[in-house]
């Protein structure tokens, strides 16, 4: 888990000759007075339940909310975030439906299937890029769509994934059963499962994808430009509700635009925080495109998304999406 930290102070004690040990002294009283206090666990807890909690993901969409972060943005707007890192979107979900966290990096498929469970009511309040890449192994030679039947493609079942697996089978005019569809839900897995060769194909999202084509492997198909953009944050409307919250997500938000652009801080996130091979990690860093501003979700993406939900009879009899779009106002 990421926390805002200042940084304390580091004195190492010198070697020298004759009265080395009253300067040593000085030293260490200076190093205790400029050491953070402890905090007793009560404090502590209390300033945990106060601070936002956020679930995250290692992917382009999320990066902004890392660098605001350590580049000290989100201490200057006097927000304490603390961001819980995950490699599935299945977690960052279950994670919110733990209450755990008080806004996850999801999308609007998922959030309609916890939104019609009845047992759950959220909201999704920002849009990102969600861009995924269709990313298809070497040794498999693929050149067109329609040469992966009876081919494997990693996906994130019932998740975006899933969703533009589905529109490419329309596109190249298969069936969905034409390909199999292993759920590798672990972005980094997926990654490396394709490019050991253990997948035939992946749908992978930034930065995984550019790596994946790094390590030698084919772009296929790209959602860029493409609608509908499903991914999306997601809050419980309890959380909505709470106008300290709200401030919260407010000043979330803000520090996410103030970082878009702050690249510096990309090739130490690349290797920390994505895994990304230090050979690569440059590369990478410089080629990933600026991650878009977040937008209120469109009511047309998240019908289209309650569209293929329908075609998977996951769609609740009845069900509408008049109450899943929050607009939050800055």
């Amino acid at each position: 888990m990421e926390k805002n930290s200042k940084r304390k102070s580091d004195y190492s004690l010198p070697l020298r000759e004759g009265g080395g040990w009253v300067f040593s002294i000085i030293l260490l009283l200076l190093s205790a007075c400029h050491s953070s206090p402890t905090l007793s666990p009560e404090e502590e807890a209390r300033r945990d339940s106060a601070a936002l909690h956020v679930a995250l993901m290692p992917v382009a969409d999320c990066l902004p909310f890392y660098v605001a972060q350590r580049t000290g943005i989100y201490d200057r707007l006097g927000l304490d975030l603390r961001i819980h890192t995950f490699w599935a979107q299945l977690d960052t979900d279950t994670a919110l439906l733990r209450r755990r966290v008080h806004l996850a990096y999801s999308d609007l498929a998922r959030a309609i299937m916890i939104q019609q469970a009845d047992t759950f009511d959220l909201r999704a309040v920002a849009a990102t890029d969600g861009e995924l890449q269709l990313i298809t192994a070497h040794r498999g030679r693929v050149r067109n769509l329609n040469q992966l039947k009876e081919r494997m493609v990693a996906v994130a079942r019932h998740s975006i994934t899933d969703y533009w697996s589905d529109r490419m089978m329309d596109s190249a005019r298969m069936v969905q059963t034409d390909i199999f569809r292993p759920q590798i839900n672990n972005v980094r897995i997926r990654t490396d499962m394709l490019c050991n060769g253990t997948m035939d194909a992946a749908l992978l999202p930034e930065p995984f994808a550019t790596e994946a084509r790094l390590r030698g492997n084919n772009l296929n198909f790209t959602t860029r430009s493409l609608d509908p953009r499903l991914a999306a944050l997601v809050a419980p409307s309890a959380v909505l509700a709470d106008t300290t919250r709200l401030r919260q997500l407010r000043l979330l938000f803000q520090g996410y635009d103030e970082a878009l652009g702050l690249r510096d801080s990309f090739p130490r996130l690349l290797r920390e925080l994505c895994q990304t091979p230090d050979t690569l990690r440059d590369t990478i860093s410089r080629a990933l495109p600026v991650p878009a501003a977040l937008s209120t979700p469109r009511a047309s993406d998240a019908e289209a998304a309650l569209r293929w939900l329908a075609t998977r009879d996951k769609a609740r009899k009845g069900y509408t999406i008049d109450t899943l779009i929050y607009e939050l106002k800055r």
